[in-house]
């Protein structure tokens, strides 16, 4: 019997390239906010307003997002979920379609980081400090873009399966929850985040493509991957 891999292929919308420089422009539209430290003191206000709110609990809930999905473990996990996927789900094609899909989703932002070298807010204007001062690039957030890789290719993989909608609100709340972290703590300002959705849109619509049209099928002409 054939077996059908989970990642055969990937959502693929007609109307990808478009949706991809639509996605690219908004990406750099909002990484221009980084230019203007006007805006940048407007937004860290939303910063001041989540950590002034802060207690010992949220304190934890918040390092442990911002530890869990740091790029140590955020390797770590995807790697886990890989070694899972080709042990336990016996697809090759799946454990390289789901690390191939969460890297697209995540290493763009290090282009970005390059390209605008936004500052990071400074931490010493909050009343409770939860993490140390970071220091590389602001815009856009990779913690946030990981969240939503990861996220995307757990549901992805659950789709036609009854975890479904678990995959699915296990997306929308780790996005959330990780978002919310990184604002608290201060790593990140709000346009930081928003600009991680467009770059993780951005790096999913190409793999997309590419893998539908090249990558899957030239996989699985091979026996390894068949």
């Amino acid at each position: 019997m054939t077996r059908v891999h989970r990642f055969n292929r990937l959502p693929h919308l007609k109307s990808w390239l478009p949706l991809t420089i639509f996605g690219l422009i908004l990406a750099l539209v909002t990484g221009l906010v980084g230019n203007n430290a006007g805006l940048l003191a407007n937004e860290f206000g939303i910063n001041q307003s989540l950590n002034s709110a802060g207690n010992g609990f949220l304190n934890a809930v918040a390092t442990f997002a911002s530890e869990m999905y740091s790029p140590k473990f955020a390797v770590i996990l995807t790697a886990v979920c890989m070694l899972l996927l080709w042990l336990f789900g016996r697809s090759r094609l799946d454990a390289i379609g789901f690390g191939a899909t969460v890297a697209m989703g995540w290493l763009p932002a290090e282009a970005f980081k390059i390209m605008f070298n936004e500052p990071r807010a400074n931490i010493s204007g909050l009343v409770n400090q939860v993490m140390p001062q970071e220091i590389d690039s602001s815009f856009p957030s990779g913690h946030v873009c990981f969240a939503l890789g990861f996220g995307f290719a757990i549901y992805f993989l659950a789709r036609n399966s009854r975890f479904r909608v678990a995959a699915l609100v296990f997306w929308i709340v780790s996005v959330l929850v990780e978002a919310w972290a990184r604002l608290y703590v201060g790593a990140h300002y709000l346009s930081d985040e928003i600009g991680s959705l467009f770059t993780t849109t951005v790096g999913i619509l190409v793999l997309s493509y590419l893998w539908n049209k090249w990558i899957s099928q030239k996989l699985q002409s091979t026996k390894f991957f068949a």
